[in-house]
């Protein structure tokens, strides 16, 4: 995969700015998770995991997909640090190829954070 504007942003992606605006979705995505505990979950596009990591605890296991390999550096770093034994990282890119991926759950975020849905 060649280089993207993502991997140049990775280690100053968690700006004041995303970090509210993940909290605000964190807020209204959590009441669609509160009956997941033995869910799977994919979050593709997931960047450093400013979203899907604060949902760790509703959900069973947690695959943050994204085609940085910087961003998801970055959100490795997180779960090490959070001693999170349920999310786990991929790098790829879903435009270009399309590895078998089984969850109950998907979220994706359309145009930066503007909107999310949950499938």
């Amino acid at each position: 995969m060649e280089n993207n504007v993502f991997e140049e942003m990775a280690k100053r992606y968690d700006t004041e700015e995303r970090m509210e605006l993940a909290k605000v979705i964190v807020k209204e995505v959590i009441p669609q998770l509160l009956s997941a505990q033995d869910k799977s979950l994919i979050d593709y596009g997931s960047g450093t995991g400013l979203v899907s990591l604060e949902l760790s605890e509703l959900v069973e296991s947690i695959l943050l997909v994204d085609s940085s390999k910087q961003m998801l550096d970055v959100a490795e770093v997180k779960i090490a640090k959070r001693g999170l034994s349920n999310a786990k990282v991929l790098y790829a890119d879903l435009t270009q190829e399309t590895p078998e991926l089984k969850a109950d759950i998907v979220l994706i975020r359309k145009k930066s954070y503007k909107n999310c849905s949950l499938f």
